[in-house]
């Protein structure tokens, strides 16, 4: 695993790498009628990739495992939210495993809006920022696994992903990994982070992976040559941590990034882009899919064309998650509607260097919805971040799937 600098070297690179392909983009497969489903897209080579190592999976695992982990894939309106009970009282002590639950082992209930863990669903599939001891995931976890049905896993996730992408993943387990030593009233660590598929892995018709657990939530809808990971829900708790002898800074890029473009903007600038009141948490997580709100802060419109740069390359802290086969195309999308995107800004406008900060921002535009949000909760909110990461007109692949 990367040490924080060793980190911080991967992201820039990766990321120059992306930026270059906005200036000259690859042909992506056939892309005429790319709104639905009616015209076949050609898959890609990183598509065949993707569906062998998901198959590899599936076949790796028993009949019954296979039950657990497959289900159908069919695309819906839009996702909803959904509540779930704790099963554990406070303060009881909550198993570290939880390997084979299903939302109906803990059903939703009419629990009040001041109750209750929120999920987000869409079909079958369900994501949280709760851990999975609230809100579970369909799915196997790993800890359920055999080392070579785990490796399996966790190629199908690499082969899925960029390499910052990977590595990012790895560095928020390893957080809820060390979580996971001395917390007992939720199940933490890598062991219970859950893996599904959705729908039958292929190269010419829509389907889905999910993984996550309490601080990663991926959603990927794969179709033809077309890829989209949102929503995506990345955090931390701790946000520093040691493995291996080593520091590792989880979302180092996410942070650092966002403060040198604030670092950059004119007192005009800064006036705009710094929210008169504290935001505290995220305003667009799970459960608020097809919501909107309206925007505020800095027009990037107003920006000078470096400062559109700093924004595109922090944008893609969470657009180059997913691999580059299917980032490009988005951060393309991103980058026609950047002067109609906005730069919000609520809390302080340093920070430690080393660590994250505690101040939360936001991105807003026409293909994207970003947000930052260090937490309270566990004392020290730069230790603790939540962010989401959603397009608004493609979330779960909606562009892709509507009939």
């Amino acid at each position: 695993m990367c040490d924080a600098a060793c980190s911080i070297k991967l992201v820039a690179l990766i990321a120059s790498a992306a930026m270059s392909a906005l200036i000259a983009p690859a042909s992506y497969g056939n892309t005429e009628g790319s709104s639905n489903t009616s015209a076949p897209v050609l898959a890609s080579a990183e598509t065949r990739a993707v569906v062998s190592a998901a198959t590899a999976f599936l076949d790796s695992l028993s009949a019954n495992q296979r039950r657990k982990a497959q289900f159908a894939f069919a695309p819906q309106k839009a996702a909803t939210s959904a509540r779930f009970a704790r099963t554990v009282p406070a303060g009881g002590v909550m198993p570290r495993s939880l390997n084979g639950a299903t939302p109906a082992d803990h059903p939703a209930g009419a629990l009040g809006t001041q109750a209750g863990f929120v999920g987000e669903q869409y079909g079958q599939a369900i994501w949280s920022n709760y851990p999975v001891s609230d809100v579970p995931r369909p799915g196997l976890q790993l800890g359920g696994l055999s080392a070579p049905q785990r490796a399996a896993a966790m190629h199908l996730l690499q082969v899925s992903l960029s390499a910052r992408g990977y590595q990012k993943v790895l560095d928020i387990m390893g957080s809820d990994q060390a979580l996971s030593v001395g917390e007992k009233h939720f199940a933490a660590g890598e062991d219970v982070y859950t893996i599904g598929i959705f729908g039958t892995p292929s190269a010419a018709t829509p389907w889905m992976l999910e993984f996550g657990g309490h601080h990663l939530g991926l959603n990927v809808v794969i179709a033809g040559a077309r890829g989209v990971l949102t929503p995506t829900l990345t955090g931390a708790q701790p946000a520093v941590y040691t493995s291996h002898g080593k520091a590792v800074r989880v979302l180092a890029g996410e942070n650092d990034k966002a403060f040198a473009l604030l670092d950059a903007l004119d007192e005009n600038q800064r006036k705009q882009a710094i929210l008169n009141y504290r935001v505290n948490d995220l305003v667009l997580g799970p459960g608020h899919d097809g919501e909107s709100i309206v925007p505020e802060g800095l027009k990037v419109s107003a920006m000078s064309a470096q400062q559109k740069a700093m924004l595109l390359d922090l944008i893609s802290e969470w657009a180059g998650i997913v691999n580059d086969a299917y980032a490009a195309p988005h951060l393309q999308e991103i980058k026609a509607g950047l002067n109609d995107t906005w730069f919000a800004w609520s809390g302080p406008t340093t920070h430690e260097s080393g660590k994250n900060g505690s101040a939360y921002y936001r991105i807003q535009g026409p293909k994207v919805i970003i947000e930052f949000s260090p937490q309270g909760v566990g004392g020290d909110p730069t230790m603790h971040v939540h962010t989401i990461y959603r397009d608004p007109t493609n979330d779960y692949g909606h562009a892709f799937t509507a009939p």
